[in-house]
């Protein structure tokens, strides 16, 4: 069957490590209710003098990178702040929560902390005697911070995917790429399929589109997993995918050079490699795209997982990442 449906309007928790310096050993509380709040937001309970001073635009610089390869700025987290004496009710639930504290009788200390006051929830807390302590020792382990907390939403995607499958998907896949699964969520419909080296699903949003496409070669050698050749096959693929007027088709911007990074995810090698698309051909479409490429040893397959985000009215981050957390659920035989 080909591919026959055209794009349309695109619209857990584990802290695996906080990595931090002189960090305590993590808490699990007793929390019963799930955590509030939405995807990435983060709420920070400062008190006013620590927030009147350089503290605050060290937060804001943190917080507030720009999430790389999307077309509009969009912020890491969310940051909202509340001062400590807010913090109950609702506010005391939130998924993430950054506790900072100064006080002059104790050391720097931090703690880690899951499903202390609900289930799903992280909070940090940070302990300095002085401000300048405080600020000094966010800004010194800024990543390890920030990646604590976007670990956490990543897992809690994860969990629910796991619970919540798209099972028709999740069963088409594993039968056409030799007993592969991926936990596709629910609300996932399958858009088509090219041969039996080609699957293409999207979960499809008023005014967005999170899109999912499988598709494996042969392996050839090393070289398959250079950019050049990534960037090739993914066009030969993904010009399968048509546009709203059926005479254009998917491909990868080139003008903003795509990057190609190698990492381990869940132990297995994978070529991660992040750009744009758009459509070629006359309409005008476009937005982020990311692909994961790796080796299926039992049948010496390169098998590439690639996503991508139309969202021309909200943003993308959410939808992106969303998608981004689906790799960490891919399960290839045991027989490798």
């Amino acid at each position: 069957m080909t591919i026959a449906k055209t794009l349309r309007h695109l619209v857990v928790l584990m802290l695996v490590g906080v990595a931090l310096c002189s960090c305590d050993s993590a808490t699990v509380g007793t929390g019963r209710q799930k955590a509030g709040g939405a995807p990435y937001e983060l709420i920070a309970v400062v008190d006013k003098p620590q927030w009147e001073s350089p503290l605050q635009d060290t937060l804001r610089s943190i917080f507030g990178s720009p999430v790389a390869y999307v077309n509009q700025y969009e912020p890491r987290l969310d940051l909202m702040r509340v001062i400590p004496s807010a913090f109950e009710g609702f506010i005391k639930v939130h998924r993430n929560v950054l506790y900072l504290k100064v006080d002059p009788s104790q050391p720097l200390s931090n703690v880690g902390q899951k499903d202390l006051y609900a289930d799903g929830q992280l909070i940090l807390m940070v302990t300095a005697p002085s401000t300048e302590e405080l600020t000094a020792f966010l800004h010194q382990n800024r990543a390890e911070v920030l990646k604590a907390f976007e670990d956490a939403e990543r897992d809690r995607a994860i969990k629910m995917n796991r619970k919540y499958k798209e099972g028709v998907v999740v069963d088409k896949i594993k039968d056409m790429f030799g007993g592969m699964t991926i936990d596709i969520p629910r609300g996932y419909t399958m858009r088509g399929t090219s041969g039996d080296s080609l699957l293409v699903t999207s979960f499809e949003y008023p005014v967005a589109t999170q899109g999912l496409a499988v598709y494996t070669y042969p392996y050839s050698g090393k070289s398959d997993f250079e950019l050049e050749n990534l960037i090739a096959q993914r066009n030969n693929f993904m010009k399968n995918i048509p546009g709203p007027s059926g005479k254009s088709y998917m491909t990868t911007v080139e003008e903003y050079i795509p990057e190609v990074t190698y990492k381990r995810i869940n132990g297995r090698f994978w070529a991660e490699m992040r750009g744009f698309w758009d459509l070629e051909g006359g309409d005008f479409m476009g937005g982020p795209m990311v692909s994961w490429s790796t080796l299926d040893t039992n049948t010496n397959q390169v098998v590439t997982i690639d996503c991508y985000v139309f969202s021309p009215k909200h943003g993308q981050r959410d939808l992106l990442r969303g998608l981004e957390a689906l790799i960490y659920s891919v399960k290839f035989p045991k027989a490798e």
